[in-house]
Parts: C-alpha cells; structure tokens; sequence
C-alpha cells in the first residue's frame, strides 16, 4: 500500500550525456594541442641542429635562425601552457550545475597568426640579405 509513486516523466538523459560530448570534445583538443605543441618543440630543435652543423658555411643565418627556432620552442611551451590552462576551466566549467558556453580566443588562431609572422619575417630577412 505503501508504494512509491511512480514518476510520470522517464529521466532525460540528454543533459549528461551532452557534458559528456563537451568533456571528451576538450580532451580531445588539449591532446591535439599537444600533438602541435610537441612539433613546434621538434621544429625549433631541428631548425637549431641544422644551423649548428652549417653555420659554418652560411654564417649570415646565425642570428636568425636562432631567433626563429627559439620562437618556435617558445610558442610550443606557451602554447601548450595556455591548453592546459583552457583545458582546466573548461572541466571547471563543466562541473558546475548550470553550464553556458562562454566564447573565448581561439588559442589555435593565434597560434596560427604567430607562426605566420614569423614566417613571413624571416622569408623578409632572407629576401634581404646578400648572399655572397
């Protein structure tokens, strides 16, 4: 006689499981950020290897490629630095019972514009100095 009323409306699942899509979505970028943060490391070393071993040769690049594969080392640290960080706030985010998108800086766009820069700089310097 003493039975539980029965609720009328079966569970909505579609709020979990849409935390769960935003939540396996932001793993899925910080990892992607970390795949491109591990190869700008890679560039900036092997840009700093490869000048090392031909300095010699073309001694007008010195400065410049250091500038470039420091640059480079620099952007994937900051990089990756700035994922981990959006990467927390978003599970942060996530965790608290009323979840709004916020629109925020794309980090991938500005890593793109960075890299641009640099480039097109340093194809500017080559541009610019005499080869002899």
């Amino acid at each position: 006689m003493n039975q539980p009323m029965q609720n009328p409306y079966p569970p909505n699942p579609q709020p979990a499981l849409a935390r769960e899509r935003n939540r396996i979505s932001a793993d899925r970028s910080l990892l992607s950020f970390i795949r491109s943060s591990v190869s700008l490391i890679g560039i900036g070393v092997g840009i700093s290897q490869i000048s090392s071993a031909y300095l010699p040769i073309v001694s007008y690049l010195g400065y410049w490629t250091y500038l470039l594969s420091v640059l480079m080392v620099g952007l994937g640290v900051i990089s990756l630095v700035f994922a981990t960080r959006d990467y927390q706030g978003e599970l942060q985010r996530l965790q608290q019972p009323e979840y709004y998108f916020t629109p925020r800086c794309s980090l991938g766009g500005v890593t793109g514009w960075i890299i641009l820069i640099a480039g097109l700089l340093t194809l500017l310097q080559l541009f610019l100095t005499p080869v002899y």
